[in-house]
């Protein structure tokens, strides 16, 4: 039976069939083909596309406003109006349905997105909220066919490792339990006091400069949300009861998977004397040539979404090691060799990582056309 999603809105992955996410990635992998064939793609000539991001970007922008233009769409960037400040959500989604044949929307809160969303009355698409990710989502699955063939991602092994909070591991999880992948979550449960206890007294002084007695961290929280999980498991239970899904501390939970997915530790808002805890509980976690023997697997995979601190070839990582060199010299090596993922593991897995980015634009797309019709 034909697949149709012509005015959908793309808010979450968990709002389709496992045969609708599967569609897009077909059509995904045929766009993709298409460019490189040299076809014109240009289907939507006198259309256009908004990009209402709240927040900064690089891949998502890029892909967005790319595939528009290929598409023959005009593209608007827009991100300092009377949006939601001077002018209802309401009164701007009327203004935009009225111009644009889809909005593209990246911003803090899926409570905003949903509010957007009912207002609009052309296709909406999350290009990333506190909630799920799911355009990353379907770039990551199409790089993973590409690497085992389109059927191949049935009853492997997904591992995200590292700080997940509540949008990264989420969104891992249900890409997984929507096409029929274990999903293995591997995190930090450390308490803040811990870690803090764990700087010296310099470096708890300084932070305290910027963090003030008694505060949190940003997004301190690693574990899945409880209404997460929930969302997770059921999914799993109708779609693929036969996968599994475990979150754990336990570092002995990634043998045998098959492919890692970690991301930045989530600092980069932030001032760079504020990432010293946060380093502190993740440390262990890092992904290094130790971590991927300990799989087991001489085949595994590793996927960044990007952008990677897998050096301090960066202001704030050179700040950060130069902050830490006088007393920790050792933690200042450990810095310049990379965070989340070592600057050997990332540049032996360049080749996935940066065909994961191109393939951003590839699936959103294939997301343009579908919703597009």
């Amino acid at each position: 039976m034909m697949t149709s999603l012509q005015g959908r809105d793309f808010l979450a992955l968990e709002d389709f069939t496992p045969e609708e996410i599967v569609y897009l990635l077909d059509l995904a992998h045929d766009v993709k083909l298409e460019r490189y064939e040299g076809v014109d793609q240009r289907r939507y000539n006198g259309k256009n596309l908004l990009m209402l991001f709240e927040m900064g970007s690089t891949r998502t922008r890029c892909a967005f406003e790319t595939s528009g233009c290929d598409l023959g769409m005009g593209t608007t960037y827009l991100s300092n109006s009377h949006f939601g400040k001077k002018e209802t959500v309401k009164d701007s989604m009327r203004v935009f349905s009225s111009m644009y044949a889809a909005v593209a929307y990246r911003g803090p809160s899926h409570a905003h997105a949903l509010e957007m969303a009912e207002s609009c009355s052309v296709p909406f698409i999350n290009g990333y909220t506190d909630h799920q990710h799911p355009t990353q989502m379907l770039a990551d699955a199409m790089t993973l066919q590409e690497l085992w063939g389109r059927d191949g991602l049935a009853g492997r092994t997904l591992c995200f490792i590292g700080r997940g909070g509540e949008v990264n591991s989420f969104s891992y999880a249900v890409m997984c339990a929507m096409l029929g992948m274990n999903f293995v979550y591997v995190t930090s449960f450390m308490e803040f006091e811990e870690a803090l206890s764990r700087l010296s007294s310099a470096q708890r002084e300084m932070y305290r400069q910027y963090v003030p007695e008694g505060a949190l961290p940003n997004h301190w929280e690693a574990r899945m949300p409880a209404a997460k999980r929930e969302i997770v498991d059921e999914l799993y239970a109708r779609h693929h009861p036969e996968c599994s899904f475990v979150e754990t501390d336990d570092l002995d939970a990634v043998k045998g998977v098959d492919v890692f997915a970690t991301e930045n530790w989530g600092f980069f808002t932030d001032p760079a004397p504020t990432w010293l805890p946060g380093i502190v509980r993740f440390r262990p976690y890092q992904v290094n040539r130790e971590l991927l023997e300990r799989t087991g697997n001489p085949d595994i995979v590793v996927l960044h979404m990007l952008p990677a601190t897998h050096n301090c070839d960066h202001e704030a990582g050179k700040e950060l090691a130069n902050i830490v060199a006088s007393e920790d010299p050792e933690l200042a090596e450990f810095l310049r060799k990379g965070f989340e993922v070592t600057d050997e593991v990332f540049e032996s897995q360049a080749s996935v990582i940066f065909r994961e980015a191109e393939n951003r634009q590839h699936t959103i797309k294939a997301v343009l056309r579908a919703v597009l019709g």
